[in-house]
């Protein structure tokens, strides 16, 4: 493929359409937020139940984002992307009508629970099909230069950014009206991006996909340090993140439960009053993702030429751990506020540069198996990070899963510092179009 047809295959067209396969993949990860109160007291399940509901999502993906990148390497990225999507419209459906999918499946009176275990196959059913977001990234890999894959991969970074910030908002409102209307209009926009790829997404022009299995790619992913290091730092960071936002709540209904909707600290608190909080704090995340989506979709494109990726991975850590920090010493609420300003600014940095080294460093006929396993990793981390922020919390109190989770990124900010100084040299020499010394 020549330059000119990596900068612009075929117009906008792509590059909307993986932007809407993203956004509407991150759509459903949060849109079942707003609706876990009524499932705890419809459908009689537990808070751990609840949990789990939430997190088999995030399992899904980990487990098959690998497969959909080998996939898409073999048969092709658009009809895994657009399959997909078609998939996850499925599952939306099911989401949203899981009580009459359970009347045709267990009988007209069917029990609360049997309700309640076909809502947990549609969260896994949308998880399996929503974990071909390794293929959009891949997609993104085949289509641009060395030199302009941050800028595309961070566009897909600020859809992610967008979608996970506005899916709780949009099932918040349309539950409003019925408790099947965030699952329809979350199909709608599934079946609307399918038939747009459908008819405007050019196969992109690559190498024949590799043989290899799986376990085949994640051994030379371990061994290959150029690959496992930056996977290993996709992991430290999102698992840093994933920690801030699964105990924000929390930690603001522990420290400032005014601006949080309470009137007294709650050290300990229920469901009810989560939920309650829940409006206060998606408005403040709001502003983090939009900062982040900001500068992934726009500010990274001038960054990374000037800078180079290796070192944002240690720019970008450095200011997410800061800005938690911040967060976590803060003696008012206006500190906090400065901190969810510095935290996703590191965040913006960090992602797109970590898929874009990540895809320069991988063989290009099997960009979509490892930046599968990427994806896998950050399915992991989001369900590590909230799982080690909840230990925390509840060992050593609101303010020290902030402290812990700075940590964590003062490690990969250590380790981004190492990978610059031991294969900088090497990726600059790829984005000249030099020769690469040996990992």
């Amino acid at each position: 493929m020549s330059d000119a047809q990596k900068r612009d295959p075929a117009g906008r067209s792509p590059l909307l359409f993986i932007f809407l396969t993203v956004f509407i993949d991150l759509l459903g990860f949060g849109i079942v937020i707003p609706l876990l109160p009524i499932y705890s007291i419809a459908y009689q399940a537990s808070e751990a139940e609840l949990g789990l509901l939430f997190a088999c999502f995030s399992g899904m993906q980990f487990l098959f984002a690998p497969m959909w990148g080998r996939l898409s390497d073999r048969i092709g990225r658009k009809p895994v992307l657009v399959g997909g999507l078609i998939g996850t419209a499925l599952a939306y459906l099911a989401f949203g009508f899981s009580d009459e999918v359970a009347r045709t499946l267990f009988g007209a009176d069917c029990s609360p629970r049997e309700v309640l275990y076909v809502l947990f196959a549609s969260r896994m059913l949308a998880g399996f099909f929503g974990a071909n977001i390794s293929t959009a990234n891949a997609y993104i890999a085949d289509v641009t230069t060395a030199e302009n894959r941050t800028k595309g991969l961070g566009l897909v970074g600020a859809a992610f950014g967008l979608g996970f910030t506005l899916g709780p908002a949009m099932g918040g409102e349309l539950a409003k009206y019925s408790l099947h209307a965030p699952g329809v209009a979350a199909a709608g926009l599934s079946l609307a991006a399918a038939l747009f790829g459908w008819w405007k997404l050019p196969e992109p022009a690559r190498r024949s996909g590799s043989r290899a299995y799986g376990g085949e790619q994640l051994r030379r992913a371990i061994q290959d340090s150029r690959i496992g290091g930056v996977l290993l730092l996709a992991f430290l960071f999102v698992t840093a993140f994933a920690g801030f936002e699964a105990m924000f709540i929390l930690f603001g209904l522990a420290n400032f439960p005014e601006k949080f909707g309470m009137t007294t600290a709650i050290a300990q608190a229920t469901l009810e009053q989560k939920m309650a909080a829940a409006p206060y704090a998606g408005r403040y995340l709001f502003v983090v993702g939009m900062i982040s989506a900001a500068i992934q979709g726009g500010l990274i494109r001038r960054i990374a030429p000037r800078f180079g990726e290796t070192r944002l991975i240690i720019a970008g850590p450095v200011l997410l751990g800061i800005g938690l920090a911040i967060v976590g010493f803060a003696p008012s609420f206006a500190w906090v506020i400065v901190g969810c300003v510095v935290m996703p600014m590191g965040f913006g940095l960090s992602n797109p540069s970590v898929s874009s080294l990540l895809s320069r460093a991988a063989p290009e006929e099997e960009q979509g198996a490892f930046l599968g396993i990427q994806q896998s990793v950050s399915s992991l981390a989001r369900m590590v990070g909230p799982l080690l922020a909840g230990l925390v919390f509840t060992w050593q109190g609101s303010r020290a899963p902030f402290f812990v989770s700075a940590g964590v990124l003062g490690v990969a900010a250590a380790l981004g510092l190492y990978y610059h100084r031991r294969h900088g040299a090497s990726f600059d020499l790829k984005r000249a179009g030099g020769a690469q010394p040996a990992s």
